[in-house]
């Protein structure tokens, strides 16, 4: 009996102690891929004081909007964070610099969505974006555009989800 008994706490013992060392060695092995966001609202001189106002807003939201889009691929191995200049990323193994550049906003009219709707008065937004890993050489580029019947934001969002889904696929899901 005494034998079954030490057999068991042995048993037991290097289950609890197995438990401790393989998530330290699992976490070791799967570190999150970082992709650095450096997000650039596409304003200059040429465009009026309104535009500049919308864009802008349009820009901070964007780029916020795009680190919650990337959080749904954290279980994946994927996180972002925003950086504001090039400077402020360091090309390491599992980290990306992800640009994204505002091309063209045009925020419609709101009065004719609301009045008239069948896409009057929408929202068309033109992005570029470039993914690469050592902050010079793309291995992803591409334009994308949407237009929307609805507010900015549900164009916006869709490109952010245009954006995390592209990189996802090049980088390959873990």
């Amino acid at each position: 009996m005494k034998k079954n008994l030490f057999a068991l706490s042995v048993f037991f013992l290097a289950v609890f102690i197995s438990g401790f060392i393989n998530p330290l060695s699992a976490a070791e092995e799967n570190t999150l891929t970082t992709i650095a966001i450096l997000f650039d609202n596409g304003v200059n001189n040429s465009l009026p004081e309104r535009q500049v106002k919308s864009q802008t807003q349009l820009a901070d939201w964007m780029q916020n909007d795009l680190i919650r889009v990337f959080g749904r691929y954290a279980k994946s191995g994927y996180q972002a964070k925003l950086i504001e200049k090039r400077q402020d990323f360091t090309p390491q193994s599992n980290q990306y610099l992800l640009k994204v550049k505002i091309i063209e906003y045009r925020p419609g009219s709101k009065a004719a969505r609301m009045m008239v709707g069948y896409g009057a008065g929408g929202v068309a937004l033109k992005i570029q974006y470039e993914l690469s890993a050592n902050g010079n050489t793309a291995i992803l580029k591409n334009d994308d555009s949407t237009f929307s019947g609805r507010e900015w934001m549900n164009a916006a969002r869709k490109l952010n989800q245009n954006i995390a889904k592209a990189v996802i696929e090049k980088l390959g899901a873990k």
